[in-house]
């Protein structure tokens, strides 16, 4: 109740005290930016590494077993059962030349029939010619584009970006070749296989986009299969992708291929992505921190302007605790009234960007607008840090204060 009486009367009393007052809702508004920037911030960039994740995690497999054969599929598929599903891959880097004589790396990527139905229905976008433009458009996300991935014999699809790149169209003609048979000794032939461009396919993934040509495994590109960089294995697509790793473990003892998951696969890209989410928190923390150092000033020149009333209040019986607590309270209730403020104002943000998108992104971007996820382990996190820093500039002050002679104090006013 004493401490109750105390926040009223020095924070939203009508006594003097008006600088102390300015300086509080100073500090108060000053943590409630810093909160807010902390939680807009931290969950755009979660939406945006949630957006990479999703849309790796719908192209690429979550796991890979490199030089893995039939008997070996046979094994992974009896572990994964209904979880998930495992197919036959072929993988080589070639040289891509068109029509037109335009050359340019690229990686040929084999799938079995069932992988590629599969994978066209994550894809799920359009690609649109303008004859008149003689350019590829790659449509926005489309629920009912139909992507044909059926791919007979000698027909590959080709990703977008790479396609804009060499001017290449549905129903062109290119060769592929091996790039170690451009080693042979002259007067041999390179091994090459030449193909249909049969679709054009956009799947939001950089990688893919720009640099694989897919083809059935089983129909496709024959020449190419026995050249010696062509790479075979085993690659596992689960309903759950976040089981990769558990089941990479068990699928060791299983196989002697090299087993590698989602995450090894990208360590690099989501390791950046960690990090710069960490530093980011890092640095607008720091702005939190800032701010509870104005709250320090509030109680600061709080103690020196009633340090009578504080020594009087001892006088009459308070303790130190007493004394202690009541300032700590005081800068707690500033920091809890910005945190909360922050926090909810950051969260109606966060729905508004979500709700109305109003900022639009450049097309050179995958994502047209900020995407955002609000991670309540994050906002609590927030919130809990935001207490913390409170706490702490309120320490020194509320300490000091209560080491006060309560005699020394009535004096000095007397003076």
């Amino acid at each position: 109740m004493l401490e109750r009486l105390f926040i009223f009367r020095y924070l939203l009393g009508t006594t003097k005290g008006s600088t102390v007052k300015t300086i509080a809702f100073i500090s108060v508004g000053g943590i409630g930016i810093g909160v807010l920037a902390m939680v807009v911030v931290l969950s755009v960039m979660a939406g945006f590494d949630e957006a990479i994740k999703s849309r790796i995690l719908g192209v690429k497999p979550h796991i890979v077993v490199d030089n893995a054969g039939p008997a070996d599929q046979a094994k992974l598929q009896e572990l994964v059962k209904n979880t998930g599903r495992v197919d036959r891959y072929s993988k080589q880097d070639v040289i891509l030349r068109t029509e037109d004589g335009i050359f340019s790396g690229a990686v040929a990527q084999g799938e079995e029939s069932g992988a590629l139905q599969h994978l066209a229905k994550k894809v799920r976008h359009s690609v649109v010619v303008d004859d008149t433009a003689k350019s590829v458009i790659a449509s926005g996300k489309n629920e009912f584009a139909n992507i044909d991935f059926d791919l007979g014999p000698k027909e590959i699809a080709v990703g977008v970006d790479l396609a804009r790149s060499l001017g290449i169209y549905e129903g062109d003609t290119v060769t592929l070749v091996a790039p170690e048979s451009l080693l042979l000794p002259s007067g041999e032939i390179p091994v090459y296989e030449k193909a249909v461009v049969k679709a054009l396919v956009r799947t939001d993934v950089p990688e893919v986009d720009g640099h694989v040509v897919f083809f059935d495994v089983d129909k496709g590109l024959h020449r190419l299969d026995e050249t010696a960089s062509m790479e075979k294995g085993l690659e596992i697509r689960l309903n759950n992708p976040e089981s990769a790793p558990d089941l990479a473990e068990k699928m060791v003892k299983l196989t002697t291929g090299k087993v590698k998951t989602w995450r090894d696969m990208d360590a690099a890209l989501f390791y950046s992505l960690k990090m710069e989410k960490t530093l980011m928190g890092v640095f607008l923390g720091l702005t939190v921190l800032v701010a509870s150092f104005s709250i320090m000033s509030v109680l600061v020149l709080l103690v020196t302007e009633k340090r009578t009333d504080v020594g009087i209040l001892k006088a009459l019986g308070a303790t130190r605790n007493t004394v202690r607590r009541i300032f700590t309270l005081i800068g707690l209730t500033l920091g809890v009234v910005g945190i909360l403020g922050g926090t909810v104002l950051g969260l109606i943000i966060c729905w508004v960007i979500v709700r109305y998108p109003i900022i639009h992104l450049p097309d050179i971007y995958y994502d047209t607008s900020f995407p955002v996820k609000v991670e309540p382990i994050t906002i609590g996190m927030i919130v809990i840090l935001g207490l913390l820093l409170t706490l702490a500039g309120t320490f020194v002050p509320a300490w000091r204060v209560a080491s006060f002679d309560p005699m020394a104090a009535i004096r000095r006013s007397e003076d």
